[in-house]
């Protein structure tokens, strides 16, 4: 679902243009507290579309930057969301593409855990981070430390690295940063992965028409898939709130 057809079908079924679970209300999740200043310099590491730099934007967060890998989904950004700056790369390009000490803000929305070394990604966007900036994780975890034994790597899929929440601590204070707030969305996932199927079946016939059957089918196929290891407790959600040392 990385590519643009993908994210264009996701956008369809979503309503907008996220590529993460919960859209708005994972976005509400992920920057209660925060107040309102748009002179912050936020980074969306792995934006997508752009529909969640979009919505960041608007609420009067700050003057938003995303940076994505796939330049086809940078150049619909920009089409779409031009009052935000898209800058086509990797996440562990930041520190080529932006001055040392940029951002106030940083956060990324289930883009984590399809990076082999997470700690390099993590203290690349710390290097572009502003002394005493802040840090906000939306991920997928491995709630009980086991999911790499169930995932087999012959699946054809990419590798799935969920976080494990006891090592978070770890893993950030290696990386520069320091947790403030480490709190379990796996309920959240649950329901909101429940209610993606819901209305992916909905829009059946709207997706065939647009797409095809073979990507309704496999988009079926994926997320009831994610959705059964949710609920099996072999993948969940956690939400990470560090700041820069």
């Amino acid at each position: 679902m990385d590519s643009l057809t993908g994210k264009r079908l996701l956008a369809l079924v979503r309503d907008g243009d996220y590529a993460h679970p919960g859209e708005t209300a994972a976005v509400d999740s992920l920057m209660a507290g925060l107040p309102g200043d748009r002179g912050r310099a936020v980074l969306d590491a792995g934006c997508g579309r752009g529909g969640t730099a979009e919505y960041v934007r608007r609420r009067g967060l700050g003057t938003v930057t995303g940076i994505e890998r796939d330049p086809a989904l940078v150049r619909e950004a920009r089409e779409l969301y031009p009052q935000v700056r898209f800058v086509p790369g990797d996440i562990a390009a930041a520190p080529s593409l932006f001055a040392g000490g940029t951002f106030d803000l940083v956060y990324t929305m289930t883009v984590l855990y399809s990076i082999d070394d997470q700690r390099a990604a993590l203290t690349g966007l710390r290097s572009v981070a502003r002394p005493d900036a802040g840090l906000r994780l939306l991920e997928y975890s491995d709630p009980f430390g086991d999911f790499l034994h169930w995932r087999s790597p012959d699946d054809g899929g990419p590798a799935w690295r969920p976080l494990r929440p006891a090592g978070v601590p770890e893993l950030m204070t290696s990386a520069g940063w320091a947790v403030e707030e480490r709190r379990d969305l796996s309920p959240e996932f649950e329901l909101w992965y429940d209610d993606l199927c819901r209305r992916i079946a909905d829009r059946e016939r709207e997706i065939v028409e647009r797409f095809g059957r073979e990507w309704y089918d496999f988009v079926v196929a994926d997320y009831e898939g994610i959705l059964g290891r949710v609920r099996r407790r072999e993948l969940g959600g956690i939400l990470v709130v560090a700041r820069a040392v």
